[in-house]
């Protein structure tokens, strides 16, 4: 497990550093727009990764004592998209819809590409 618990704070400080280039993004480039919703998009989708994080961590608890855990992860998660959708259509203004998108995908992306490394140092 100390190896899954290794890759998710991996993960979180790439996210994290990715989200400091939004910002920059946002102060100093005249795309304001995509890049704030970049950030936001990736703060959900940084949550949705704790949120995964927390719930294989349970599972793994109570697979461990061989008991059932119940929880709410996959419905935070879902609740975490519908808060983006509801920011886009309440303030249209201040988002843009793609950036959302690609800020909530921002840690998948880096999961999807940190494997990629691993597999290639591996073989």
């Amino acid at each position: 497990m100390k190896s899954f618990e290794g890759n998710v704070k991996r993960y979180v400080q790439f996210t994290l550093a990715a989200m400091l280039v939004y910002v920059i993004g946002w102060a100093a480039m005249p795309f304001n727009k995509i890049f704030f919703s970049l950030g936001i998009g990736a703060l959900i989708g940084l949550f949705n990764l704790w949120s995964m994080y927390r719930e294989v961590k349970k599972f793994d608890e109570a697979a461990g004592n061989q008991k059932r855990k119940f929880t709410f992860g996959m419905l935070s998660r879902f609740a975490a998209g519908a808060l983006a959708a509801v920011l886009f259509i309440r303030f249209p203004e201040h988002f843009h819809i793609l950036g959302l998108v690609a800020g909530i995908v921002t840690p998948y992306i880096i999961i999807f590409i940190s494997s990629l490394f691993q597999t290639k140092h591996s073989t």
